[in-house]
């Protein structure tokens, strides 16, 4: 007789912030703990998101797939999951903002929710051409790409198609330069409209206030992003 398989039903329910879809899922065990202390041992960010994608894929419904999933969603999914998996609280060192002593403090992950509305994704550049833009998934970023350069191919991977009047240009099928050369030819009002997409995107973030234990300053901090959380 074989050996039972332990834990592997979907447990508890949460809402996916960019879809308000419900969705099942169940801790992560040993196994999946396991590769995602080795990929934060590593150092290596590609590496380390890889595992939480995994890890994330292997605990929802099979039905949702994380590469279709926003950053955000991302964030807010592992955020609660390893609530369940490890503790409903989360300790971390926080900076003081006057003296930089480090405070400890800790974190109940259950309060932690998704903040803002997704924007309208049609964004007008003149009378003749719209952009329909998408929110990014982690796919989308490139880690060895520097912070700029980053940014900018971020905002490229972010926009789903061209519309004129004529036509609709898918910009997955456009080459990677003929983008960026889209990009470029925009005035600084037009970029400016695009680049608000991803600035004002819904986030996962935590307001903290605390008095420094050393120096008694008060100290306001906004959380937010997954590493900011552990």
């Amino acid at each position: 007789m074989a050996l039972p398989v332990l834990n592997d039903t979907p447990k508890y329910e949460l809402t996916i912030p960019s879809t308000g879809k419900k969705i099942k899922f169940r801790p992560y065990l040993v196994k999946e703990e396991k590769v995602l202390m080795m990929a934060a041992e590593s150092g290596d960010g590609r590496q380390m998101m890889d595992a939480i994608l995994d890890t994330i894929q292997a605990c929802i419904q099979s039905s949702t797939k994380v590469d279709s999933l926003t950053t955000f969603d991302i964030e807010y999914l592992f955020i609660k999951l390893r609530s369940k998996s490890v503790g409903e609280t989360s300790t971390v060192n926080l900076t003081c903002n006057s003296c930089k002593e480090l405070n400890e403090h800790t974190i109940d992950l259950e309060k932690i929710e998704c903040v803002g509305k997704a924007k309208d994704k049609f964004i007008k550049l003149d009378d003749k051409i719209t952009i329909e833009m998408k929110y990014p998934g982690y796919k989308d970023i490139d880690l060895s790409r520097n912070e700029n350069e980053m940014g900018f191919d971020l905002l490229a991977n972010s926009m789903n198609a061209v519309l004129t009047e004529d036509d609709r240009i898918e910009i997955a099928d456009e080459p990677t330069e003929n983008v960026r050369a889209f990009l470029e030819s925009m005035t600084k009002e037009q970029f400016e409209k695009v680049s608000s997409f991803l600035l004002d995107m819904p986030q996962v973030k935590h307001n903290i206030e605390y008095d420094c234990k050393k120096c008694g300053e008060h100290n306001k901090i906004e959380l937010k992003g997954i590493q900011s959380f552990f």
